[in-house]
């Protein structure tokens, strides 16, 4: 991967540079994205069944993934957003996330500093914050591409700073690569869990699942290592005061502020 420092959090697969590294790390921010795009299909399976299924998503993520921290302090944050909007107060997702960082803050202070805690919050900020802006300043666009699209840079416009910080490198194809791989995550993380529960049923029948799943993290693989190949894919970033991303995310807050307004 190009970096010489300890990761704090696994990961599953390594690839040459950083260019896509947030699609396979295992961090907040796959989960809010993961959950976040099977929230975006509310429409077609209903808005109460849908964040129900994504408790059951997150729950199997932590499993699946081997309950790390960076992982249960994302399904923290997911599980109270989604209980807000299960209980029909959407609109203090918000709050919500703020009082889970609170509290985890409490419980450890020294997590602020913390690359994969700041990953966890900001990704689910960007998903329950900036998303929504962005999927009505997009609406002329196909509902699941508008979606897919918004959920993608809320995450990654909310992380941008964290991650060139630290690693020094900014992707260019985050978001065609997330356009076309996103959409499995849900399906292939569904997969596992029912494939877990066959094979305690029937090999032959998890066997045969299996080449579904298979088929899905083939498609997967095969994506994050075109791009990660491409000479363009990312772009070194030297290192900046702290300063710079405090101005980074007043402008970004002052443009979205813009567009909300001028939606409303």
């Amino acid at each position: 991967l190009g970096i010489k420092r300890d990761l704090p959090f696994d990961l599953k697969l390594a690839i040459r540079d950083t260019s896509t590294l947030h699609m396979v790390v295992v961090s907040g921010q796959n989960l809010s994205l993961a959950v976040a795009l099977l929230l975006g299909l509310s429409g077609f399976l209903g808005r109460r069944l849908t964040i129900i299924l994504s408790f059951f998503i997150i729950s199997g993520y932590v499993i699946l993934t081997g309950g790390q921290i960076p992982v249960i302090r994302a399904a923290l944050m997911a599980y109270f957003s989604n209980l807000a909007q299960l209980l029909g107060r959407q609109q203090d997702g918000f709050w919500a996330l703020i009082v889970i960082a609170g509290m985890m803050l409490l419980i450890n202070p020294l997590w602020i500093n913390d690359i994969s805690f700041q990953l966890s919050f900001l990704a689910t900020f960007g998903v329950v914050v900036i998303a929504p802006i962005l999927i009505n300043f997009l609406k002329n666009l196909p509902t699941f591409l508008r979606n897919n699209l918004a959920l993608t840079m809320g995450a990654q416009l909310m992380v941008l700073p964290i991650i060139s910080q630290n690693f020094h490198q900014i992707s260019l194809v985050s978001i065609p690569a997330n356009l076309l791989t996103l959409w499995t995550i849900p399906y292939v993380l569904g997969g596992g869990l029912v494939l877990l529960s066959l094979s305690l049923v029937s090999e032959l029948l998890a066997k045969i699942f299996a080449l579904g799943v298979g088929v899905l993290l083939t498609y997967f693989i095969y994506i994050v290592k075109f791009f990660a190949s491409l000479p363009f894919s990312w772009e070194y970033v030297g290192e900046q005061v702290w300063i710079v991303w405090v101005g980074y995310y007043l402008v970004l807050g002052g443009i979205l502020l813009a567009i909300n307004k001028k939606l409303t």
